[in-house]
């Protein structure tokens, strides 16, 4: 009886550490990254595929920004959802169906995109442009 009492305490606490490390932490925003502004956003982001991995379930996605204030979100094996962005001011609000919208700054060094929340300043995403 101690035995199966064992294992079941060790299985629990594996599964525990599991469990905690699937979350993905994305990396720090180095401090010789530039803020960038409208123009900036604009002339970087539009028409380019950019991939990062979400927080919870560590699952890789990709987004691509149109000009027009569409982004096409894709995270396999779901299909691609279109969304909406809006910019104002250095910060893109990303407004997906069905989730909160999520505002950022972006940053960027090393051609890596850090989009950071402009009041608390978490990083909300980390992007690259190739996965």
């Amino acid at each position: 009886m101690t035995f199966l009492k064992f294992g079941m305490i060790a299985s629990l606490i594996f599964l525990a550490g599991c469990a905690s490390s699937s979350a993905y932490q994305p990396p720090s925003v180095p401090a010789n990254a530039v803020t960038l502004n409208d123009e900036q956003i604009h002339g970087t982001l539009m028409n380019k595929k950019l991939y990062g991995t979400t927080r919870e379930g560590s699952r890789p996605y990709s987004i691509l920004f149109s000009p027009d204030g569409t982004d096409i979100f894709q995270m396999a094996p779901d299909p691609p959802e279109k969304e909406r962005w809006t910019l104002n001011e250095g910060v893109v609000c990303v407004i997906p169906k069905g989730y909160p919208t999520e505002c950022s700054q972006v940053k960027v060094a090393n051609n890596e995109f850090w989009f950071v929340d402009p009041k608390n300043g978490r990083v909300n995403a980390h992007l690259k442009l190739n996965p």
